[in-house]
């Protein structure tokens, strides 16, 4: 129903729509920079759609999603991890739901600490957060042709009340997969669930790096400044499922 975004120090704001349609604030300051603080601040209204994506303008097709990056790339161990996941499923809807299952019983979930590896180290690890986990899913996903891709957000605790404020340790990744006649499903392997109402998305990409809510890049030349790159919600912010 709101939002808006401040920083703590003196910078410019310029605002697009990157490509695949994530609404970007852009904020340029001088430096050098001891600190910068970038406080978002919104007021949500959430639904539940029993997992599906509503009334959000898609730029490609649902094949684009089937490319692999640095971060999603699946290695003969996890395309053959893949493969038996969905052994038994009949529907088309039952492989994304089988593999989610799969991932969350294979991958223990970790809180964040660092930026994500990518699926391979994950994998192999056996440890995760819940972008490291969304990367896994969807790397398998992609291996036996789904399409999916990344999506950040927020996601409310059971004890949240209504009027309950997020801080960045509330920051999650989970994934959503196309589904043929039913459209993109949210997949949060780090739960095992669908997205329900208590998911906030805020951007959608082929990986984390294309969607984290925050990323900060130093560009040196004549004067130093610092870039910081915000992925906000668009309109009105909703918890969707």
């Amino acid at each position: 129903m709101s939002w808006s975004i401040d920083a703590d120090v003196d910078c410019q704001m310029r605002e697009q729509h990157d490509a695949f349609g994530n609404f970007v604030q852009t904020l340029d300051a001088e430096g050098p920079l001891q600190k910068l603080t970038v406080i978002a601040r919104g007021e949500v209204e959430t639904f539940d759609t029993a997992g599906l994506l509503r009334s959000e303008k898609e730029c490609f097709a649902p094949d684009v999603y089937l490319r692999d990056t640095d971060l999603t790339e699946a290695d003969p161990a996890l395309r053959k991890f893949a493969r038996e996941a969905i052994k038994g499923a009949k529907t088309e809807l039952d492989r994304p739901h089988f593999l989610m299952r799969a991932v969350n019983e294979a991958i223990a979930f970790e809180p964040a600490k660092k930026e994500p590896d990518s699926a391979i180290d994950v994998f192999k690890a056996k440890t995760g957060a819940s972008c490291e986990l969304a990367h896994v899913f969807i790397a398998a996903a992609r291996s036996i042709g789904v399409p999916a891709r990344f999506v950040s957000g927020y996601l409310a605790s059971e004890s949240d009340g209504a009027d309950s404020a997020a801080d960045a340790s509330d920051l999650r990744g989970w994934a959503e997969a196309y589904v043929e006649g039913l459209g993109w499903i949210g997949f949060d392997p780090s739960i095992c669930l669908c997205m329900h109402d208590g998911h906030v998305r805020l951007a959608a990409a082929l990986d984390w790096l294309g969607a984290a809510p925050l990323r900060v890049s130093p560009l040196l030349g004549v004067t130093r400044r610092t870039e910081a790159r915000a992925v906000m919600l668009q309109g009105q912010a909703q918890r969707q499922a």
